[in-house]
C-alpha cells in the first residue's frame, strides 16, 4: 500500500503590536514567576536623569586705571557666580562684579565660577594715555601719539623713543620711562627731554629712575637710591602767568630743598607751585610763595602728614591719625587771609578730602561730610544746611563749582552753584536714588544708577541735560567725562554721547562703529577714544583734543591678553 504524504501549510502570521498594557502585562508575569515571596509585581526602577553641566561666561568692560566691570552669563549653576580679580602675581585685587582698578600697569584677571565651572579673562596693562589734548598709546616698547601738536600730540617724537617700560601723562604732554631708567619727555617745551644726559632743566642727571610722579607742567622722578630730580616749570601767579624753570638759581628748587626731598611719596600741585609728601609725613613745599610755595603762614613746619591736595593756590594737609589731633585738616593760610579758616577748626578724624578750584569737601571715618573754603565767594564752601543729610557717604564728585556725595543707601546729596544746578538738581533729585557712581565735567554731574539707567543735572550745554539720549542710557555700565561731554558704555558695547557736541557730545558721524566697545578714553579738551574687544578702536570730538585721525602706524590697540 503506498505511503501517503502529509503535507503541511504554514501561513504567515502579520504581528500584533505591543501596547502599553500588554508590556506592563507581560513585565509582571516575569517578575512573578521563579519564586521572590509573595508572587507581588515590582515595578522597573526609574533611571535618575543625569543633570546638564554647569555653565559660565565672563566679559570685562572698562578702562584701565578707572572702573572695571564683569557681566557674567551661567546655566546650571547651584548659586549665583562669584567674580574675583587678581593681578599678574596672584595677588587679589577685589571681588563682585565691579572694582576700581588700582593696578593698571599690570594685567589683570577676573575669574568667574559657578558650581565646576569657571571662566576668565585676562586684560593688557594699561596702554592708552592722555594729557590734556592728546593721546599716546604703548606698545612693545615703542610710542604712538596724535592730538595737540603742542601738548603731547607731536606723532614723530614719539615714535622716536625706543625701549619704553612706562607712559606717564602730565598737563602738557608725556614722559617715558625707559627699561634702563633713563627718562624721554615730548610735549610742550617746558617738559620736553631728548637727551637725559643734557637737560639744562632737570635738577640733576635723568638716569637710573625707578618712579615717576607728574605735576601740572612739570615732572619728578624718584632715583633707586631716594634722591630726587625734577624738570619742568611753575607759573608765577604775580608776574603774569610766567612760567619759571624748577632749576631756576634764585626761584625755583634751591640746594637745601632738593637735599630735603629724599624718599617722596607723593607730590600735590596748584597752580604755581608743589608740595611733596615724604616718607617720614613731613612736607616740602617749593615754588611760588603766593601759590603755597612757602610755609609763610605756619609757625612751623607740618609733621605728621598723611595726605596733601592742592587746590588752584592751595595746599591742604590732612594729618595722621597718630597726631595729637587725628584727621585734622590744615590750609596753605589758617590765619584766613586766603578763607581757609572757615570751616577747618572742626575737621577732625578727616580720611580724604575732595577739591576743586577754591573749596573742598571733608570726608571723615564716620561718613560724614564737611565743606569748607572761601565761603564768602563760594556757595559750594558751605554745607551746613546739609549737614544732617551728609551722613554715610562713601564718596564725593566735584565740578568746578559744585560737590555731590554720595552715600551708602544710594542716594545723592549735591549743593553749590544754585545759579547753575539749582533747578536742574530739583527736577531729579527724587529719582536720586539706588545709585552706584557718580561723574562729572566741569559743570555738571551724571549719576550711574544700579539698574543702569542715568540721571544728570547741572549746566545743561556741558552735560546736565540727557533729555536727547534719556531713552538710550539703559544697560549703562560705566561712564566716561572730559571737561564738557560724557560717553556712557553699555552692555551691549555700544556707546552714548551727550554735552558739547564738538568736544565729544556728538558722537553720530562713528555711531556705526561704536560696537563690541570694551573701554573708553578721554582728554579733558575733548577727545575720546573707545577700543574695541577685538582691537580695533573709533576717535571722535576735537581733533585738536585726540578726536582726530590716528597716525597710520596704529593698528590695533590690544584690550586683551
Amino acid at each position: 500500500m503506498p505511503i501517503r504524504k502529509q503535507l503541511t501549510i504554514i501561513k504567515q502570521v502579520k504581528p500584533v503590536p505591543l501596547t502599553a498594557a500588554m508590556i506592563t502585562a507581560a513585565t509582571a508575569i516575569l517578575y512573578g514567576c521563579g519564586g521572590g515571596g509573595g508572587g507581588g509585581s515590582t515595578p522597573i526602577p526609574t533611571p535618575t536623569p543625569v543633570p546638564p553641566p554647569a555653565s559660565v561666561t565672563i566679559d570685562v568692560f572698562g578702562a584701565r586705571g578707572g572702573s572695571l566691570t564683569a557681566v557674567v552669563t551661567s546655566a546650571n549653576c547651584a548659586a549665583t557666580p562669584s567674580i574675583s580679580w587678581k593681578d599678574a602675581s596672584g595677588a587679589v585685587l577685589g571681588s563682585g562684579a565691579s572694582i576700581d582698578d588700582s593696578s593698571p600697569n599690570v594685567a589683570v584677571t577676573a575669574v568667574a565660577s559657578c558650581s565646576t565651572a569657571t571662566a576668565s579673562e585676562t586684560l593688557v596693562a594699561q596702554n592708552v594715555f592722555a594729557s590734556t589734548s592728546a593721546f599716546a598709546v604703548l606698545n612693545s616698547g615703542t610710542a604712538t601719539a596724535w592730538g595737540s601738536t603742542v601738548w603731547g600730540g607731536q606723532t614723530t617724537a614719539a615714535e622716536a623713543i625706543k625701549n619704553i617700560a612706562q607712559i606717564v601723562p602730565s598737563e602738557r604732554g608725556f614722559a617715558a620711562l625707559l627699561q634702563d631708567g633713563s627718562v624721554r619727555a615730548w610735549g610742550s617745551s617746558i617738559i620736553a627731554v631728548t637727551d637725559p644726559e643734557k637737560v639744562s632743566s632737570a635738577t640733576s642727571s635723568l638716569t637710573g629712575i625707578a618712579r615717576l610722579i607728574a605735576g601740572r607742567t612739570a615732572y619728578f622722578g624718584i632715583k633707586s637710591d631716594g634722591s630726587f630730580v625734577a624738570w619742568g616749570a611753575y607759573r608765577e601767579l604775580n608776574q603774569d602767568g610766567n612760567f619759571v624753570n624748577l632749576n631756576d638759581a634764585k626761584k625755583g628748587l634751591t640746594a637745601s630743598k632738593i637735599a630735603a626731598l629724599k624718599n617722596v611719596v607723593s607730590i600735590a600741585s596748584t597752580e604755581g607751585a608743589y608740595a611733596a609728601l615724604l616718607s617720614d609725613q613731613t612736607v616740602v613745599p617749593f615754588g611760588d610763595p603766593e601759590a603755597g610755595g612757602e610755609f609763610t603762614a605756619w609757625s612751623a613746619t607740618p609733621t605728621g602728614v598723611q595726605q596733601i591736595v592742592g587746590t588752584n593756590y592751595d595746599f591742604i594737609a590732612i594729618y595722621n591719625k597718630d597726631t595729637e589731633h587725628p584727621g585734622s585738616v590744615v590750609g596753605a593760610d589758617p590765619n584766613g587771609a586766603f578763607g581757609w579758616a572757615s570751616g577747618t577748626d572742626a575737621l577732625v578724624n578727616v580720611r580724604s578730602i575732595t577739591a576743586n578750584g577754591f573749596v573742598g569737601a571733608a570726608l571723615d571715618a564716620t561718613g560724614k561730610v564737611t565743606a569748607f573754603g572761601y565761603a564768602n565767594d563760594v556757595e559750594a564752601a558751605d554745607s551746613s544746611s546739609l549737614a544732617d543729610k551728609l551722613v554715610n557717604v562713601k564718596s564725593v564728585k566735584a565740578t568746578q563749582t559744585a560737590f555731590a556725595a554720595l552715600r551708602s543707601d544710594g542716594v545723592v546729596v549735591s549743593w553749590g552753584d544754585s545759579q547753575r544746578m539749582g533747578s536742574s538738581l530739583a527736577a531729579v533729585q527724587s529719582s536720586l536714588t539706588g545709585v552706584s557712581a557718580l561723574y562729572s565735567t566741569d559743570y555738571a554731574f551724571a549719576a550711574l544708577k544700579s539698574d543702569g539707567t542715568v540721571v544728570t543735572w547741572g549746566d545743561a550745554n556741558t552735560g546736565g541735560d540727557s533729555s536727547a539720549v534719556t531713552s538710550k542710557l539703559t544697560g549703562v555700565l560705566n561712564i566716561v567725562a572730559n571737561k564738557y561731554s560724557f560717553a556712557a558704555l553699555k552692555s551691549d558695547g555700544t556707546v552714548v554721547t551727550w554735552g558739547v557736541a564738538s568736544k565729544g557730545g556728538d558722537s553720530s558721524s562713528v555711531s556705526a562703529q561704536l560696537t563690541g566697545v570694551r573701554a573708553i578714553y578721554a582728554t579733558s579738551l575733548g577727545g575720546y577714544i573707545a577700543i574695541k574687544k577685538d582691537g580695533s578702536f573709533v576717535t571722535w570730538g576735537d581733533k585738536w583734543a585726540g578726536g582726530g585721525s590716528t597716525p597710520a602706524s596704529l593698528t590695533t590697540i590690544p584690550y586683551h591678553a
